[in-house]
């Protein structure tokens, strides 16, 4: 049997790794289908906020990379005729876009597909939640308005990664809408059970995220101030906005002696297991996620997870895995840090025993690579 072609448009892409979550996402899908399907990627020759290309690539042509093939555009040949000829040679049976505001990954790739009548797939990547919405909403709420007037994703298949999603594509843009149910899928590796080693009063925390306002740094280091045990919170993660950022140090400069925070810089995923099992809890109090690749990374590594109700993951405490914990609550955050900290090892390890078990089951993709098959129609 022949296999079919996926063309995924992608802004940024393995070597990269400062974008976080959509790179994971499609390494993890190429691995998992590149038996069924030849896969293609297109996307830039150099990392999220970054000028310089990388350097152990070829530009403007295509590479192979684990079982795909790549091909990296450098700025000045990101162009409409460069993405059609590459959408017309390829000849690709489904055009798999990755963001819902990107001209040359999603809007062009997509209205090149519908004048071609290629089958097209757009994941919105959680761009249409409430607490995403809610960062620059008049731009987003302008361009959403535009997106609808010209009707340029009529004929294509939404990506939900999960209900909540689902529902929120349909808010915006109809119900219907073709919309496939197809959650990202994990790595396919993982890390065996550790116990962590622990003193009572005492709590190292760890984030690996974008430090911008959906990811809620500044909320995090709020919550910090108030904590009254003797806490570590170590930031890995790009700068979003040096304004952001200033806020934060701000913060962080207003602490309280029990209180250390550090900013680790940016930390490359392959050093990403191992860095989170020198840490008790993985602290994101986002405004809203569609999957959180860190955060089952954190739970593989045994790391008890802390964060808002804006994710899939759900009624934690009930499960003895965690928190998942409304943004209006504040001061309850600081409590359940603290209540952590108080735990001697053997209590506390209770926890990393049960999270480890949880996302160990909780990672089955036997069903969700029957959601992607029916996605790309393979």
């Amino acid at each position: 049997m022949v296999k079919k072609k996926i063309l995924i448009f992608i802004d940024w892409y393995k070597p990269g790794f400062k974008a976080g979550g959509p790179i994971r996402s499609i390494s993890n899908l190429v691995s998992y289908l590149s038996e069924s399907a030849h896969v293609y990627i297109v996307t830039r020759n150099t990392d999220y906020l970054e000028s310089i290309p990388y350097s152990n690539i070829n530009t403007n042509c295509w590479n192979q990379l684990d079982k795909s093939s790549v091909f990296y555009l450098s700025n000045n040949n990101t162009s409409y005729s460069t993405i059609k000829k590459i959408i017309v040679e390829t000849k690709p049976n489904v055009v798999y876009c990755n963001s819902l505001y990107s001209p040359y990954f999603t809007l062009i790739p997509l209205f090149i597909a519908k004048k071609l009548k290629i089958n097209s797939v757009l994941s919105v990547r959680g761009m249409l939640s409430r607490g995403s919405l809610a960062v620059k909403a008049n731009k987003k709420k302008v361009f959403l308005s535009i997106i609808k007037l010209l009707n340029l994703f009529k004929n294509c298949t939404f990506q939900a990664t999960s209900l909540e999603e689902k529902k929120d594509i349909e808010r915006h843009f109809g119900t219907k809408r073709k919309i496939i149910v197809a959650n990202n899928l994990p790595e396919k590796s993982s890390t065996p059970y550790t116990e962590k080693p622990k003193q009572e009063n005492h709590l190292k925390l760890i984030s690996i995220a974008r430090i911008a306002p959906e990811k809620n740094t500044l909320y995090a280091l709020s919550v910090l101030k108030n904590c009254k045990k003797n806490i570590e919170f170590d930031i890995y993660g790009p700068i979003y906005k040096d304004e952001y950022w200033m806020e934060c140090q701000n913060i962080i400069n207003q602490m309280p002696n029990n209180i250390v925070v550090n900013y680790m810089g940016v930390l490359h995923h392959e050093k990403v297991n191992e860095t989170l099992q020198h840490y008790h809890a993985f602290f994101l109090p986002s405004t809203g996620e569609n999957f959180g690749h860190s955060i089952i990374e954190a739970m593989k590594n045994s790391c008890v997870v802390i964060l808002s109700d804006k994710t899939p993951w759900r009624e934690l405490e009930k499960i003895g895995v965690g928190f998942d914990i409304p943004l209006d609550k504040q001061d309850v955050f600081s409590k359940k840090i603290d209540y952590l900290a108080t735990l001697s090892a053997v209590d506390f390890n209770i926890y990393t025993k049960k999270t480890y078990d949880y996302i160990i089951n909780k990672t089955d993709v036997s069903e969700t690579l029957l959601q992607y098959k029916q996605l790309f129609q393979l």
